[in-house]
């Protein structure tokens, strides 16, 4: 039987602190090898570190920042594969202190640098989340970055095959988003190409989705649970029942009561559930959300993991037939400060994903709270 450990990954030097995570990533060198984490974090001296598994120990490296800038917040981190067969090349996203989007990437021999810009004459406000599309499964990945813009726009970032592109998405009729919630993509069967997911809370407290239905753009209204407004998001991930089965999204959010609701699809139409909060508990942050698999012919069960009131960190999790609740603690002698990221990582293409989420205490180190197998 496994068990939860917490594991102290310290911080990329003994004067540099974390200040807050950048995004996290699983590397694999060829589809039979292990999966690696890679997890980015913006140090206090607003320059990019990442701290990454070599199969056997944990390093920290030092990926700078752009060019005569400085780091000021987050975008998101993928992995891009340009076959099935080649090795995963991770990309991390951030913005700059200009309010532009640039991109520290892996091109198989060394780290890079790219200046994203902006969209013409606008600049960059936040993040709402990048993922990789494939237009079949064999076809190369593609990112696409979502970024909201200092007139509460929704924009792409996109990579088309030769060239970068910048798309308005605009924003839901007659309403203002307020913030970013997260992004996902979709797939109708196997065999089919990934259609991006990009959902916002707008200025009444709701969800909105902005999807790809295969030939054009979509706004939808998702609403909110029922007497709740919607506070920020949690996560969001697309869950499936079977390695044939239609992906379906699950979008976790926080209420204004500090509870946790998911908006979910359920084949046929959008759901609104309550997940509550821990016992006797409150929900400060989340922290991030993830899909587990026992084995490679297993349905995905979604992870949640969010901070207590207590400073403490806590899982909602799906075991297949209910939801639980689970008190995953602190470090010793540590109290969780900012939330971090959530990951799986898999040992060989048929063992059991195992759940890693990472945190920052308050002595500005980053900690991971991880699932060993026996």
């Amino acid at each position: 039987m496994g068990s939860w450990q917490w594991n102290d990954q310290q911080r990329p030097t003994s004067t540099v602190g974390v200040r807050a995570t950048a995004g996290a990533v699983t590397m694999k060198d060829d589809p039979q090898a292990p999966q690696r984490p890679y997890v980015f974090v913006r140090g206090l001296d607003s320059k990019l570190h990442v701290n990454w598994w070599d199969g056997k120990a944990w390093h920290w490296s030092a990926q700078g920042a752009p060019s005569g800038r400085s780091i000021i917040e987050k975008v998101g981190a993928v992995t891009v594969q340009d076959s099935p067969n080649a090795a995963q090349r991770p990309y991390a996203f951030v913005i700059g202190d200009d309010s532009k989007l640039y991109v520290n990437w892996w091109d198989g021999a060394k780290w890079n640098w790219s200046d994203q810009g902006t969209p013409s004459g606008r600049l960059v406000r936040e993040g709402a989340g990048v993922v990789t599309v494939q237009d079949n499964p064999s076809a190369p990945q593609r990112p696409y970055v979502f970024v909201i813009t200092d007139d509460f726009r929704l924009w792409v970032n996109w990579w088309d095959g030769s060239k970068w592109n910048w798309s308005d998405q605009g924003t839901p009729p007659s309403r203002t988003i307020s913030r970013p919630l997260g992004v996902t993509t979709m797939r109708d069967n196997p065999n089919a190409f990934t259609r991006p997911y990009a959902f916002v809370i707008t200025d009444d407290s709701r969800v909105w989705v902005n999807w790809w239905d295969g030939s054009k753009w979509n706004w939808s209204d998702q609403g909110a649970p029922s007497g709740q407004p919607v506070k920020k998001g949690a996560g969001v991930i697309s869950v499936q029942d079977n390695p044939t089965a239609v992906e379906r999204p699950y979008v976790f959010v926080q209420g204004y009561d500090s509870k946790l609701y998911v908006n979910w699809w359920d084949g046929a139409k959008w759901n609104w559930s309550a997940q509550g909060a821990p016992s006797g508990r409150l929900i400060l942050d989340s922290v991030g959300t993830v899909t587990m698999k026992d084995d490679p012919n297993a349905f995905s069960r979604p992870y949640v993991f969010v901070i207590g009131d207590d400073s403490k960190l806590y899982v909602n999790w799906w075991d297949g037939k209910a939801w639980n609740w689970a008190a995953q603690g602190t470090p010793a002698g540590r109290v969780i400060e900012r939330p971090g990221e959530a990951i799986t990582v898999q040992d060989n293409p048929n063992a059991a994903q195992r759940p890693y989420a990472f945190v920052i205490t308050d002595d500005s180190d980053l900690q991971v709270n991880w699932w060993s197998l026996p």
